[in-house]
């Protein structure tokens, strides 16, 4: 037998070969299985198989002197595991340890299905759940993707059947669905797919095109089952600061098997949004009529050998196509009382003209095919392909009237190969990757846009809230990421210990075009508008630069080792250890134009304020990457009578993140490749010196205008910070016979959240003539004037030759500490009923109010420093959130049932605080609090799906089956408000309290939809 000497220095001379290749990496991540257990009565060197019953895929291994085994690295499966006449067969879920004892009687617990046939149990349900690791971990099979509802076919929607976890609901307009962790945004997630990563690395969303895509990552009928892990994941995992998401794909197996499946939901079965009902707020008389809604999604899968036990090959196709209801339109969603008769008037009219939903369109296809060749009996090759291609047409509603919609893309491209060795008792996996992401918006329709602003009774800023927006949509974007990689992972087990050791390279191209406002933007009083060409703008903005993609390469190496030891029956120790490197992780080479370095030396506000330019200025040589991203992590349990009955659990690490692109790539496309200053008329300004008397009409005389003033300047402190993360855990697991129960403590702390705050300062050093002090106390709460009061230095102190100065830096936290409660008993034939139940109760806060939950918001204009309100919870954070998923066999009819029911207590709101006095700090007005302030009252959230579906075999062959199906989705058609801190949260000073009542317009998801379907197994 080989020493352990021996096999260290094979295995590390495969990871050194894996380094020199270094052709680099979309990450990899946990997408195997481990089959372990004793084998009673057996000598030393007796041979234990396990067997693929699906792909015929046969591994050994010999046990010890104790009689135990250990199997690592199978993809998850149903395996015959055989020792002399002993045999069980059991199910093996995605990165679970599963314990199989040969020899002594097995009795399954209640609810299981225990089938004994001479010396063979087979064995399914509860008893191959890995209660003994100190991971939080949530497993969803493939029974569950094909049988619960699920609306739009994304297999990500069943991440919230996990502790912790948010989805982003379905919306009316159908948009993106975001997977949401801990106290942090979606950002910070990470989702794997046959161990790539499809993080997006440029953009906000977490995973690639969900930043506004309606699309799927991913087909779901190729994803066989995904983990969501939420605490305690293991040091092989990176870039992710709150949960990770490991899914893996179909493999086609020794006999040919497929489906075919169509799902139709025609204009009948689609609900109006809630406003556009006959009756109701948007269609009082009944004169709006139904678009032509419609969805189909149509698709199959097709799997098996091309040469029997040596090459196998799996393909899959889906695609979308919807016209749908966009967004509701809600023009002048305020109050009307201080605008004049007459623009009331337009407004009640306009009100009247664009307010509702129009039909949007989508359409994707999506393309995934697999080659797996077990070359031999140690080794087993994958080879893959997937194909994203996608487009709509999104009306994105709010303020914005239909015609300034745009048309958006998302592509992406990704190859694989894997080659997995297995030696006596290590194993290697091997993989290389190429990934192609592309997503932009472009303007549906061009020309300039035409913005009417709002303050209540006050004077407004081309910065304050827009009640209607006409013309154009003046925006563009184009994101790309480009990833190559190569990665090595040994592993040796045998014994008690399960060692794992990788390293992985990442080369990357990360690219971002950003066209904003390229034909103007004119800005009106909305308490003097009355219609475009009937009013005057006060201001205007538009692009004098030329528009340019800016691009980084950026090289990533991660190492990690981390070790499982399993001394006895009652302990589990998993420690490791994490490292991470990225040699351009903040534009590192971004060089300060001259003349705004040498504005920034002579800014008299920041030498007075005690800024230090040389944090902001950069010769390409002054930000330095970050070596200290090491991430130590360590899991205990401990099961009390050894019988995986009751178990504790406990863990803490450190999780580092990554910095997204855009965050740095702002600072060149806003110095080099954007300059969009903003004009004033002199009537509105009159002392600014480079106010207009008439706005140039057209934008090359607009930009004539503005070709002299200086645009906005983004800086990015060169001393930012990596993101990260620290968890710690405390939970224990409790079986009550065939139902599994977890309670688990979970806090988490966040640091180094990005963020930009404007940076101009008054000659004196402060931000306003009366100080840096915007915020008052109003019962107990904090009420801040922002950053646009009378004489702030955003406007009276502009950068010379420029104008407004944004900063970035990292001075963002967050806590997070909740209590989950899991309850769950897989579905069995034998028993004909399954469920899974989460609650999660959470106290979440931040000193950053734009921390908020889906899309990272990194902008920060509540005050002049983060930080300076204080700490509290930012908007649309839940105190408590319950989701259960359940399927039950209808007796006599042979048809299944299954329901997701989702309830939670609506995301806490925000209030504005108007009619403070003006000597107060800030000089009075109205003053936001965009922390949460108020709960919804009662249920603030709910949606009930269901699933009936009923199969049948064809006469003709039993290995084929027709299944028909019907789905309601949202089936009591609740309406979910939305509740905003100018209705619901809207006081004024000691007077008026808030009414904490719900938004009067729009809602906050779909009302009831039916989709019907049927799927031809084969």
């Amino acid at each position: 037998m080989r020493t352990t000497r021996s096999k260290l220095a094979t295995s590390l001379s495969v990871t050194a070969i894996a380094v020199a290749l270094c052709v680099a990496e979309p990450a990899f991540a946990q997408t195997t299985s481990s089959v372990q257990g004793r084998v009673e009565g057996a000598a030393a060197g007796t041979v234990v198989t396990v067997t693929d019953v699906n792909t015929g895929k046969v591994d050994r291994a010999t046990v010890d002197a104790a009689g135990n085994y250990n199997i690592v690295g199978l993809p998850p499966s149903t395996y015959r595991v055989e020792s002399g006449s002993n045999s069980q067969t059991v199910v093996v879920p995605l990165g679970q340890s599963v314990v199989v004892d040969l020899g002594a009687p097995v009795t399954a617990a209640p609810g299981e299905a225990a089938a004994p046939t001479g010396n063979e149990v087979v064995v399914v349900g509860s008893r191959t759940k890995d209660v003994k690791t100190p991971t939080v971990s949530t497993n969803v099979t493939r029974f569950q993707i094909e049988n619960l509802p699920n609306g739009d076919r994304n297999f990500l929607n069943f991440a919230a059947l996990a502790p912790g976890v948010v989805v982003a609901p379905p919306t009316l307009a159908g948009k993106a669905r975001q997977v949401q962790a801990g106290a942090v945004s979606s950002d910070n997630t990470n989702t794997f797919i046959d161990g790539i990563s499809i993080k997006n690395l440029v953009n906000h969303g977490g995973t690639i095109g969900q930043n506004y895509s309606s699309g799927n990552p991913f087909p779901a009928s190729a994803v066989d089952q995904f983990n969501v892990e939420t605490q305690n994941f293991k040091a092989e995992f990176e870039q992710s600061g709150s949960a990770v998401i490991t899914s893996v794909t179909k493999t086609g197996g020794k006999e040919f098997h497929g489906e075919l499946f169509g799902e139709y939901a025609p204009k009948a079965f689609i609900s109006r949004n809630y406003d556009d009902r006959s009756g109701n707020l948007n269609n009082p008389d009944g004169a709006r009529k139904k678009p032509n809604f419609h969805t189909v999604y149509y698709g199959g899968n097709i799997g098996g050998p091309i040469i029997r036990d040596r090459l196998h090959f799996f393909v899959d196709y889906e695609a979308t196509k919807k016209r749908f209801g966009s967004n509701d339109v809600n023009v002048y969603n305020v109050g009307l009382a201080p605008l004049s008769p007459e623009a009331q008037a337009y407004a009640t009219a306009a009100r009247s003209e664009f307010n509702g939903s129009y039909p949007a369109t989508f359409k994707e296809k999506l393309f995934f095919g697999k080659l797996t060749f077990y070359a031999t009996a140690a080794d087993t090759i994958n080879v893959s392909a997937f194909i994203r291609r996608e487009n709509n047409l999104d009306v994105s509603g709010g303020s914005r009237t239909p015609e300034a919609s745009s048309r958006n893309r998302n592509n992406q491209w990704r190859y694989q190969a894997t080659w997995n060795h297995r030696g006596e008792d290590w194993l290697n996996e091997f993989i290389l990757a190429r990934d192609v992401a592309a997503n932009g918006s472009i303007p549906n329709n061009g020309g300039s846009s035409y913005a009417v602003v709002y303050d209540g009774a006050n004077t407004p800023s081309p910065f304050n809230n827009q009640v209607l927006l006409l013309g154009g949509n003046n925006f563009t974007q184009d994101d790309h990421q480009y990833q190559t990689l190569i990665k090595n992972n040994v592993t040796f087990y045998g014994g008690t210990h399960t060692i794992k050791a990788g390293v992985k390279v990442n080369f990357t191209k990360l690219q971002r075009l950003e066209g904003k406002n390229t034909q103007g933007t004119y800005y009106y009083d909305a308490r003097s508008f009355t219609g475009v060409d009937s009013s005057t703008p006060f201001a205007a903005s538009i692009n004098t630069a030329e528009v340019r993609p800016v691009t980084a390469r950026n090289n990533t190496v991660g190492l990690f080792i981390q070790d499982d030891w399993r001394p006895d029956d009652h302990w589990q120790i998993s420690a490791g250890l994490r490292w991470d490197y990225e040699s351009n992780a903040r534009n590192e080479k971004f060089v300060t134009p001259a003349d705004v370095a040498a504005g920034l030396r002579s800014y008299a506000g920041w030498a007075a304020a005690g800024i230090d330019p040389e944090d902001y200025i950069s010769d390409g040589n002054d930000r330095k990457p970050f070596w200290g991203a090491f991430q130590p992590r360590l899991g205990i349990s401990y099961d009390v009578r050894g019988d995986r009955d009751l178990v504790f659990i406990a863990g803490a690490g450190r999780y580092y993140d990554r910095s997204l692109f855009i965050n740095s790539a702002l600072e060149t496309i806003k110095d080099y490749y954007e300059s969009v200053p903003i004009v004033y008329t002199c009537a509105y300004a009159p002392t600014n010196p480079d106010c207009v008397t008439t706005l140039g009409s057209d934008p090359d005389s607009l930009r004539a205008q503005a070709s002299a003033i200086g645009g906005e300047v983004f800086l990015m402190n060169n001393k930012t910070k990596t993101p990260y993360s620290d968890q710690l855990t405390f939970g224990v697991r409790k079986r009550l016979g065939s139902i599994s129960t977890t309670a688990t403590v979970s806090h988490i702390r966040s640091h180094n959240i990005f963020h930009y705050v404007v940076g101009n300062r008054l000659p004196s050093g402060d931000y306003l003539p009366t100080g840096n002090d915007v915020t008052i106390d109003y019962n107990g709460d904090p009420f801040a004037a922002g950053i646009f009061g009378p004489g702030a230095a955003i406007f009276a102190a502009p950068l010379p030759g420029h104008g407004n100065i944004f900063i970035g830096n990292s001075d963002g936290k967050a806590r997070y500490t909740a209590l989950y409660l899991q309850a769950e008993k897989p579905f069995t034939e034998a028993t004909g009923w399954g469920f899974t139940t989460t609650l999660t109760v959470s106290d979440i806060k931040a000193n950053d109010s734009r921390n908020r939950g889906q899309i990272g918001d990194p902008f920060y204009f509540d005050a002049v420093n983060v930080g300076d309100m204080g700490w509290g919870t930012p908007i649309g954070y839940e105190r408590w959130r319950f989701v259960g998923s359940g399927t039950v066999r209808i007796p006599y009819v042979d048809a299944k049932l299954s329901t997701v029911v989702t309830l939670a207590s609506g995301g806490k709101y925000g209030s504005v605080l108007c009619d403070v006095p003006a000597s107060a700090p800030g000089g009075g007005g109205c003053y936001p609090n965009t922390f949460g302030v108020f709960w919804p009252k009662g249920i603030g959230y709910k949606n009930v799906d269901f699933n009936l579906s009923k199969s049948f075999y064809a006469p003709w062959n039993r290995d084929q089956q027709v299944t028909i199906y019907l789905q309601a989705l949202n089936a009591f058609d609740f309406v979910n408000r939305n509740y905003s801190e100018w209705q619901g949260g809207f006081q004024t000073y000691n007077n008026q309290p808030p009414s904490q009542k719900r938004d009067i317009t729009g809602v906050a998801s779909q009302g009831r939809n039916f989709k019907a379907g049927v799927r031809f197994s084969f």
